[in-house]
């Protein structure tokens, strides 16, 4: 069933007009936001406890807009795997960076770590940073296999590829940083195993260290990256960077100031575009003060 789904929006992507599509999207969305009671209810909570809207009918149309923008950014993303390729990609994607990490990005041989999130178009970020420079991302694969297959041939592209959290070992991607690619990795996640307690909004949430442990062992340059929509099928990659904290030679606090500050980076962002962020899944699960 699930096998079926993917091909056939595949297969709709590729005979629709993007208008039609992003329509339907919407559609589709408005619809799961009245009947998906149990997110819809975590996302408007999540929403009032940010501090980003007064009043519930605020939060409410905010997290409607959440909806509907993670409906077009799934269509959107399957048109520009089709769509955008290392002679056009400009055309489709802004690059919003400083010189210096626009330089890092075009580097040979500089590895670099990017830190991002569920904010915009994760897909057409990705994307966009394998068209400068060879992308390792590392992500979390479908229970069912198949589906698994099916979609991780469809998201990878050229200069990107995708590597499951769960199969590969540290080496894999310290070999990556050595050969001058860039490692990615959702930090805006709540993780079980190897994490740190930070605070994001105002309130205590468990991160992943992953990031920062790969840079303290590597010493590769940490990037916050993000694509955020500007129109229909055009959008800014904004990148900031390299973030940085002081080494005190605890590894543990050295770990927990770093993610703390990509924490704060991506607060930033999710704070410029609200409307874009990914406000349904269960973020904030630390009830009291991190005993582990």
């Amino acid at each position: 069933m699930q096998c079926g789904v993917a091909q056939g929006l595949s297969w709709l992507v590729a005979i629709s007009p993007p208008p039609l599509l992003v329509g339907l999207a919407r559609a589709v969305a408005g619809l799961a936001f009245v009947v998906w009671r149990r997110r819809r209810l975590i996302a408007i909570d999540n929403i009032l406890r940010a501090g980003l809207s007064p009043t519930v009918g605020g939060a409410r149309a905010m997290a409607r807009t959440a909806f509907q923008t993670f409906a077009v950014m799934v269509v959107e993303s399957a048109i520009m795997r089709r769509r955008m390729t290392r002679e056009n990609w400009r055309e489709y994607v802004h690059l919003d960076a400083s010189p210096e990490v626009e330089r890092s990005l075009r580097q040979p041989g500089q590895g670099l770590i990017v830190a991002s999130a569920h904010l915009g178009n994760w897909e057409v970020a990705a994307r966009a940073a394998a068209m400068l420079k060879p992308m390792c991302a590392i992500y979390r694969p479908f229970t069912n296999p198949y589906l698994d297959r099916i979609v991780r041939a469809q998201r990878e592209g050229e200069g990107l590829r995708l590597v499951s959290r769960l199969a590969e070992s540290p080496l894999r991607f310290i070999s990556a940083l050595a050969h001058g690619e860039i490692v990615a990795l959702m930090i805006d996640q709540h993780v079980v195993r190897g994490r740190v307690a930070v605070q994001f909004f105002g309130r205590p949430a468990w991160a992943t260290k992953s990031v920062a442990m790969l840079h303290l062992t590597t010493r590769a340059p940490v990037l916050v990256a993000c694509a955020v929509r500007v129109r229909s099928l055009r959008y800014a990659l904004r990148v900031v960077g390299p973030v940085t904290c002081e080494r005190t030679g605890d590894r543990e606090k050295d770990a927990l100031a770093l993610t703390q500050a990509l924490t704060a980076e991506i607060e930033a962002e999710v704070r410029r575009y609200p409307e874009q962020y990914m406000w349904g899944h269960r973020r904030w699960r630390v009830r009291r003060g991190p005993t582990s």
